[in-house]
């Protein structure tokens, strides 16, 4: 199994959180892990992961923008050359509190599960706040996100059980 993991990280939680969540997953799985900016949508649709975990921040209370924009491109590319990623997981960093960032959450969620790319989007996502923009979590962000990566790749398994 092939899965990437990419974030939009300004000051370092986003990267933090996506490597926490690489390790989550079993040593047979390649895991790649890269911010959004260094690794194009052009990269993912010609790697074609499994299963592809994006990440974003809620920054000056907008939500993910360039993921976002991020996840759009990667859609048109992969239906331009009729490919698809077969399972997807969304995570935010913020600094907001965590009932207060739900709806940002399930807005990029709404975004990756509408994707025709993106053929099956966990149901949860993950959201990890931060004290401050530069950081750290928050005690026991890290624990709740591994926590939701863990149920994501005992998903994924039963879905592949299934087909």
């Amino acid at each position: 199994m092939k899965i990437w993991i990419l974030h939009d990280s300004k000051y370092g939680n986003g990267k933090k959180l996506a490597e926490e969540l690489g390790n989550t997953f079993p040593s047979n799985t390649e895991i790649k892990i890269g911010h959004i900016n260094e690794i194009s949508p052009e990269i993912i649709a010609q790697n074609l992961p499994d299963s592809l975990i994006l990440g974003g921040a809620v920054r000056m209370f907008r939500g993910a923008p360039a993921s976002k924009k991020w996840l759009k491109n990667l859609s048109n590319l992969l239906q331009i050359s009729n490919k698809t990623i077969s399972t997807g997981l969304i995570f935010l960093t913020h600094a907001l509190a965590t009932e207060k960032v739900q709806g940002y959450a399930k807005r990029f969620w709404k975004k990756m599960s509408r994707s025709p790319a993106i053929l099956q989007t966990y149901p949860q996502w993950i959201t990890a706040r931060v004290n401050t923009s530069e950081g750290p979590f928050f005690e026991g962000e890290i624990d709740n996100a591994l926590k939701i990566a863990s149920e994501f790749h005992s998903w994924i398994l039963v879905r592949n059980n299934h087909k």
